[in-house]
């Protein structure tokens, strides 16, 4: 499946095969490759701890249109493109005072590569590198800047129809406002029937601003039919991170198709 990834650095801006956020380390099979087609609704609004006051709200839709690639037996090429619409309000650094945006247009370019360096069928672990390259930087609601990651992605059969999966990136950025941070995935994947998947999952996102960890939770639900899969998934921010400004009541929907040839 084409993963389907938020547009900040929570996630790893995949292009390359997966399911949501946890990626699968398989790799789509050499001569193969598969388009998707994601759209995802993100919330999330800011606040002054020490006023009690909302600093910037945003609320963005993302088209993602996204190919997978298999170029040898156990390397797969991963390419796909974002289109963002965005509303809300920022803090202007020019005036030091809230103002409503609204902007829309691309957001970034993605490429990914990833390599299957084990495979017992029981269990499977890839290495994959990911960019996320920004063709509006600046613009509200676009990615501000060109991300970049290294994961290590397993996942592990506890039965026929129980697996464990998980992810571990180092995320890093050619921004010096952004901070290098590392995340960690984890789910439990259960397959109810031949045709449709439930995944409980969950995210710890290092936090350097206020030395912490952020904590997220989220349900997913796939249903594939024949070279068909749709995909929908939500998941919310647990807890606040303790600094001068802090993030909560962030809320991430997303549903994606894929087709394979």
């Amino acid at each position: 499946l084409v993963s389907l990834e938020q547009n900040n650095q929570r996630f790893n801006g995949s292009a390359l095969t997966g399911f949501h956020s946890i990626r699968s380390a398989g790799v789509t099979p050499l001569g193969g490759w598969k388009m998707g087609l994601g759209f995802l609704y993100t919330g999330e609004e800011q606040f002054v701890r020490s006023a009690g006051a909302s600093l910037f709200r945003r609320n963005e839709v993302y088209l993602n249109p996204k190919m997978n690639l298999g170029l040898f037996e156990d390397v797969e090429f991963g390419a796909g493109l974002v289109a963002a619409y965005a509303n809300g309000r920022a803090l202007m650094p020019e005036t030091g005072e809230l103002e409503n945006r609204e902007e829309g247009g691309l957001s970034s370019v993605d490429l990914g590569l990833k390599w299957k360096v084990y495979d017992d069928r029981q269990l499977r672990l890839a290495l994959s590198f990911d960019s996320r390259l920004s063709l509006n930087e600046g613009t509200f609601g676009m990615l501000p800047s060109n991300f970049y990651n290294i994961e290590l992605d397993g996942d592990y059969a506890v039965t026929s129809r129980l697996s464990m999966a998980g992810n571990l990136q180092f995320l890093t950025s050619d921004s010096d406002e952004l901070e290098n941070q590392m995340i960690f995935d984890i789910a439990a994947i259960y397959s109810f029937t031949n045709t449709f998947r439930g995944m409980l999952f969950s995210t710890i996102q290092e936090d350097d601003l206020a030395r912490t960890f952020l904590g997220f939770i989220g349900f997913a639900g796939q249903y594939v039919y024949k070279q068909h899969a749709f995909t929908l998934s939500f998941d919310i921010q647990l807890n606040d991170a303790d600094r001068a400004i802090r993030t909560e009541e962030q809320i991430d929907i997303a549903l994606s198709y894929t087709y394979a040839f």
